[in-house]
């Protein structure tokens, strides 16, 4: 078992989970399907939970948890408005979350692969994240 593996798994998850919550928040604002956004909320809460749980992981290693560099949330807070700029259809909007959550399965994959050394719990809970985001994923389908 490896501390830094570990950390770096649970960061992963952490920052993803804080862009996935600052993410829904621009895009509720331009949705204009009400099962749409009452659908990503609920996503909202799980994030919000997640990044609680995982702090407090973060913390109890002796450190405190690494927030999102600041580019990469310009970049997509860039990105939903240019995205949104002349379509803020149930449609448009349900890819935009389709596709941040893609990016995020794939960004905690690859560091649970690369960690090699992280303890057996912290793999399990990344594991049992990336199923819930693959699950949200298909839920977003029926948005489409």
């Amino acid at each position: 078992m490896s501390r830094d593996d570990d950390l770096k798994i649970l960061n992963c998850i952490y920052q993803n989970s804080r862009m996935a919550a600052d993410c829904i928040d621009k895009v509720c604002v331009k949705c204009p399907d009400d099962k749409l956004r009452e659908y990503i909320r609920k996503q909202r809460v799980h994030y919000d939970n997640s990044c609680n749980k995982l702090a407090k992981q973060i913390r109890e290693l002796g450190t405190e948890p690494e927030q999102p560099p600041k580019t990469d949330q310009f970049m997509a807070d860039m990105g939903i408005d240019m995205k949104t700029m002349f379509d803020e259809s149930r449609t448009n909007i349900a890819k935009i979350m389709y596709n941040g959550t893609n990016m995020g399965i794939v960004d905690i994959a690859e560091t649970v692969n690369h960690a090699t050394e992280a303890d057996d719990k912290i793999i399990s809970q990344a594991k049992q994240l990336l199923s819930a985001e693959e699950r949200y994923a298909d839920g977003l389908k029926r948005f489409l």
